[in-house]
């Protein structure tokens, strides 16, 4: 690595880190994430400005020999905006570690490695929870509180792990209890255990510290917020994605209901579908019966998807995801799908390093961080199918 100590491993980690990282956030978050596209297109000064296009081109018709010719009247056009989020990866090296690895650069790498593992591992799982969300951040609900014993009962686990740092929130957005850090989960009966509890009350949400209506605009927000990038959508029906309520089991027959609509209300092309793991076995159960074999594709990143072959042939590939809300696909076209960035992922290295003193403390830190917020361009063909019985 060269020589040892401070400025040494801020040159391994621009050199040797970087790249490795910004691959695994961009392609190995999930297999949603792979699929669309990271670009700093419609990006400016930090927001997010992209043209909407909707409706019918009004100069377009027949007429009699002597008629007058057809008004012109291009098709309307509404301009969403909206913010970058900020998302953020902090590592932290003690300087007695950097010190004692003078000696050994095998262990001076390999502790910058296994701390960027972690950062880097929980950062995807951050991303990949996040396009699926609606931009609030819950995690779930609080249904009891024991104070004595500091523990939570929650109506889901899934998206809880010991020491994350947690925040509860009134479902009107009043702040109780911040920065609990989460001790011990008890998945058989929905326990959460943390180091401080005093406020928060059954029917609190919990979300990650600080990261209340911080999080990406995600797929929740698409098919559900009535305003999406600050427009009325209770008025604007043409941002309005479509929602089939399969109440049962799944069918082709509603899915290529819902390719169907894609294509015919927005000329949308459904390419990619992304579902819970129970509505994937209900995809699996559903060839099955029909003694059907369960064909596979590859999809860019090296994902692998299972096949579904609608009218005119065509193949989407289905990806089970643990973050679907359950009972769900999403149908998408990716083409109108974008990560909007200010830039990739960097460090914060302006002061001159990137790595630099933590104040009070022997240790070091290094952050890294991108701007930016997923965007829908067409979010009309976007279809979701809902209440699908899981398998």
């Amino acid at each position: 690595m060269g020589l040892l100590g401070v400025q040494a491993a801020s040159e391994a980690l621009k050199l040797y880190y970087l790249d490795s990282f910004k691959y695994q956030l961009n392609e190995g978050a999930s297999a949603f994430m792979t699929q669309i596209e990271k670009t700093t297109q419609n990006v400016v000064g930090g927001k997010i400005k992209m043209p909407l296009r909707y409706g019918r081109h009004g100069g377009v018709g027949n007429r009699a020999d002597d008629g007058n010719l057809p008004t012109p009247n291009s098709r309307k056009t509404r301009q969403a905006e909206f913010d970058t989020k900020n998302i953020f990866a902090r590592i932290q090296i003690t300087d007695k570690a950097i010190e004692v690895s003078k000696s050994d650069k095998g262990a001076f790498a390999n502790l910058l490695t296994q701390e960027l593992e972690d950062a880097e591992n929980d950062a995807k799982e951050l991303l990949a929870r996040q396009l699926f969300g609606n931009g609030t951040g819950v995690l779930c609900t609080v249904s009891s509180v024991n104070i004595g014993s500091k523990r939570l009962t929650v109506n889901n686990v899934d998206y809880l792990a010991e020491g994350q740092y947690i925040d509860s929130y009134t479902t009107g957005g009043i702040a109780h209890d911040t920065g609990m850090e989460i001790t011990a989960i008890d998945e058989d009966n929905n326990y959460v255990f943390v180091d401080t509890v005093s406020t928060t009350t059954s029917n609190d949400i919990l979300v990650i510290s600080g990261n209340y209506n911080n999080e990406l605009t995600g797929l929740g927000a698409i098919v559900s917020n009535t305003i999406l990038y600050g427009i009325d959508r209770s008025t604007n029906y043409w941002l309005k994605p479509k929602t089939i309520n399969v109440n049962g089991e799944l069918s082709e027959t509603v899915m290529q209901q819902g390719i169907d609509f894609a294509e015919k209300r927005a000329g949308a092309k459904v390419n990619f579908m992304a579902c819970s793991y129970g509505v994937r076995r209900s995809y699996q159960y559903l060839l099955q019966s029909q003694k059907r074999q369960v064909n596979s594709l590859q999809l860019k990143g090296g994902w692998e998807a299972l096949e579904y072959v609608g009218g005119s042939q065509v193949k989407v590939g289905i990806v089970a995801d643990k973050y679907c809300p359950s009972g769900t696909l999403y149908m998408l076209d990716t083409n109108d799908l974008a990560i909007y960035q200010v830039a990739d992922w960097d460090w914060m290295d302006r002061h001159g390093a990137i790595l630099f003193p933590v104040s009070g403390k022997a240790a070091y830190e290094a952050v890294l961080r991108k701007y930016c917020d997923l965007g829908c361009s067409r979010p009309r063909g976007v279809v979701v199918l809902t209440n699908i019985t899981e398998h």
